[in-house]
């Protein structure tokens, strides 16, 4: 299957690599190409990882839309740096959800992660699939999504080419609206709530997000973050922890 991990790097928190790669080795026991859209390795290497390059002097939808057009596989699953991996990813589900993008034409993408937007049931064949509704304001965002990869790359080429991140997430939708691209969400009802919009995911059980204004989110995850700490010898008092909004 031409299916590939991508991480999203530009928020450059590379000191969260070695947390975050650590956890994706242990949790994610899959031989799926993986990507680190980065623009610079430093020192930093692991094993079954290649880096595709941006340039700092781009603007943030340059820096991605160029990182995608390396990408071969024709679906991915986006993440970022700070999806940190907190138990086993569902790698059969994860399978299974791409095979349904790849024979329904009508959908571009399926959300790991039920989120504040407005859904329906699919159908009761599939009943963990939920159809978002494209006219809700949160209907696209960059977060644990399985793509079909031309569809997100055409998300970003529709986009203004000076676009930060602050610009390419909230007017997203409203590109997807007048592109055509529709998506679903993948929640079977079990999941816990975290914070005030969102919910755990069973197929890709990441931490959403570890960092939250630069500082680790403690104020979500405390639990989570401080098992992780220990285990891999993190002093917290660098970054500072966040503890609520």
């Amino acid at each position: 299957m031409s299916f590939a991990l991508i991480v999203d790097s530009t928020h450059r928190y590379s000191d969260v690599w070695p947390l975050y790669f650590g956890q994706l080795s242990l949790h994610f026991k899959s031989d799926i190409p993986k990507y680190l859209f980065t623009d610079t390795l430093g020192s930093f290497s692991f094993d079954g990882v290649t880096p595709i390059y941006y340039s700092n002097d781009d603007s943030y939808r340059n820096q991605l839309l160029g990182c995608l057009k390396q990408v071969k596989e024709e679906y991915i699953l986006y993440n970022s740096e700070d999806y940190v991996l907190f138990d086993d990813v569902n790698s059969a589900e994860l399978v299974s959800l791409v095979e349904f993008l790849k024979s329904n034409n009508n959908y571009d993408f399926i959300k790991l992660v039920r989120g504040p937007e407005s859904v329906t049931q699919f159908s009761d064949e599939y009943p963990y699939l939920h159809i978002i509704d494209r006219n809700d304001s949160n209907f696209f965002a960059q977060q644990a999504s399985i793509w079909k990869t031309e569809s997100l790359i055409k998300v970003f080429e529709n986009s203004s080419p000076d676009n930060g991140r602050m610009q390419q997430e909230p007017g997203g939708s409203e590109i997807c609206r007048r592109i055509g691209i529709n998506g679903l969400q993948y929640f079977t009802g079990k999941e816990q709530k975290k914070g005030k919009h969102h919910y755990e995911s069973l197929a890709f059980p990441c931490i959403i997000t570890a960092i939250v204004k630069g500082k680790w989110n403690t104020f979500e995850y405390r639990n989570e973050l401080n098992k992780l700490f220990r285990t891999y010898n993190i002093d917290k008092t660098q970054r500072g922890t966040y503890e609520g909004y």
